[in-house]
């Protein structure tokens, strides 16, 4: 026996040595499988999980509800992929309000261990804060900031660090930032570089953040501008369009109604009837919209009746585009569905044709500087409707070229704003507002 217990002994060790060498592979492993590449961009239209959209609340912005009521309805419902999904195409949300939502969801996924998609709407609320002509710049910062969070809880450090980097360059250059709140944005990113051990950083920033509290003038010189925006005139109303629509909401409303108070536990039972008569209520109101946006673009006088007829036009096309891709949850129109090209045409040449009169618009104002300043607005819009799938063929290259030439006027002409500038990291084009000094600079602007 004395002879066998060491044999025994070794046997064990060898056993032990084996699961930890498993238990280390699978850790390793698993840790490998929660990486999430966000180098390659993906419209949020094509992370949209359909299957797991619930229509009892979805089709609720069918039968009426707002934008923000759907959106606000689905969060409560915890049906995220509704609400996200409604971020994704919506045309009405400012982009603000679309970040804010962005980086609640990437709170929510994070919980429920959908790493990737987490990962994803920080990363779109950074694209956002970053490109978007809208957001203030206090707001910016903030967003990033959160972002910046999000991304390190999910142990994307470099991430967490780009997004931190540019909310850092934005609390130092920004020309709209009151003293106070330039010092307290400072603080916060001082503690957030900090977590992150880039302790020389978290310094400059601690240091810069009490230097600025201590100061004794208020530096911040254009608080009040707004993006450029021309104000649509509403189309003139059409009666028989009011009653198709009326119609289809009636329809939506008794099919929510069905879902919710006998939900279907397969697709038999499904109450389909109610389905195609909600479908046949679509097909057609879009025949009538179809004439009355032909009719009345046509007969508009100027460029704020033309955008009119344009903005309801973008609204109607899409939610035909998310019907036709089944971003309800349910099949409604299956004519639709075998026309998604064509929708998406249709959905591209209207924006384009929106962008092109508003650029236009901006480009006639009589200031030079203030015409940059809103061509730079309108590029930037378009820059976002294009990586948002709502503008799906932009021209990327060609936005960043007619940028870059509104951007060295806007610098001849000293005017005091950021600058959107881009360098690219890998085969990732990376976006960054700095300011003049280091406009040009790529990769050196980041803080280092």
């Amino acid at each position: 026996m004395k002879k066998v217990l060491p044999f025994l002994l070794l046997g064990a060790a060898a056993l032990l040595f084996c699961f930890g060498i498993g238990a280390l592979a699978l850790n390793f492993l698993g840790a490998r499988s929660e990486t999430v590449d966000t180098s390659k961009w993906i419209a949020p239209r094509d992370q949209v999980d359909n299957k797991k959209i619930n229509p009892a609340v979805a089709l609720g912005i069918l039968a009426g509800t707002t934008d923000t009521g759907s959106v606000d309805d689905s969060l409560a419902a915890g049906d995220f992929e509704g609400a996200f999904a409604q971020i994704a195409y919506s045309t009405d949300f400012s982009d603000a309000n679309r970040a804010g939502t962005l980086l609640l969801l990437g709170n929510r996924y994070a919980a429920g261990k959908q790493i990737a998609k987490a990962a994803w709407m920080y990363q779109y609320a950074v694209f956002l804060a970053t490109v978007s002509p809208n957001p203030s710049d206090l707001t910016r910062a903030q967003t990033l900031l959160e972002a910046s969070q999000g991304l390190k809880a999910l142990n994307m450090n470099a991430e967490a660090r780009s997004a931190l980097d540019q909310a850092y360059l934005i609390a130092q250059y920004s020309f709209a930032l009151p003293r106070d709140t330039r010092a307290g944005l400072l603080e916060q990113i001082a503690r957030s570089y900090q977590a992150m051990g880039a302790t020389k950083q978290a310094n400059e920033a601690r240091q810069m953040g009490a230097d600025t509290a201590t100061a004794q003038t208020e530096d911040a010189v254009n608080v009040s501008r707004r993006p450029f925006k021309i104000q649509p005139t509403d189309p003139p109303e059409y009666p028989e369009l009011v009653t198709k629509l009326k119609e289809r909401v009636v329809a939506a409303r008794e099919l929510l109604d069905a879902l919710n108070l006998n939900p279907p536990k397969s697709p038999d039972e499904m109450p389909d009837s109610l389905i195609r008569a909600l479908g046949d209520k679509l097909y057609e109101e879009d025949g009538l919209r179809s004439d009355f946006y032909a009719s009345q673009y046509d007969q508009a006088t100027d460029a704020s009746a033309q955008l009119g007829i344009l903005r309801d036009k973008l609204r109607w096309l899409a939610i035909k585009y998310r019907i036709a891709r089944g971003g309800y949850g349910i099949s409604l129109l299956p004519e639709w569905e075998d026309s998604v090209d064509e929708i998406a045409q249709e959905l591209n040449d209207t924006y384009s044709d929106y962008l092109a009169i508003t650029e236009q618009q901006a480009s006639s104002l009589d200031k030079t500087d203030e015409a940059n300043r809103s061509r730079e607005d309108v590029l930037r819009a378009a820059l976002v409707a294009g990586r948002w799938g709502l503008y799906p063929q932009y021209d990327e290259t060609d936005l960043r070229a007619r940028l870059d030439e509104v951007s060295q006027g806007l610098r001849d002409e000293q005017v005091a704003t950021l600058r959107l500038d881009t360098f690219t990291r890998g085969n990732q084009v990376v976006y960054l507002l700095v300011p003049d000094e280091l406009y040009g600079m790529g990769e050196r602007a980041l803080p280092r």
